[in-house]
């Protein structure tokens, strides 16, 4: 879970989860129903810019991530 599930994590330290969770082949960033919001676009600058070259990052990786998980499927060995 990018951002941890509970707590309300500081902006650098947010960014910092999407950083590590932009490599990690599940990607989810949600949390507890108690805390703050924290979606992307309700960050201040710079960290707004930073976590939006972060996902474009992430998608960008896509087929490498599906090229990986098909492989995991036909041959039973772990995506990492």
């Amino acid at each position: 879970d990018v951002g941890g599930f509970f707590g309300n994590p500081e902006p650098e330290m947010l960014v910092r989860w999407y950083q590590v969770g932009a490599f990690a082949p599940f990607f989810r960033a949600h949390a507890h129903l108690d805390t703050k919001r924290r979606e992307p676009f309700l960050l201040d600058q710079p960290y707004k810019g930073i976590v939006k070259d972060i996902l474009r990052l992430r998608y960008s990786l896509l087929p490498v991530w599906y090229t990986a998980f098909r492989e995991t499927s036909v041959t039973g060995l772990p995506v990492l």
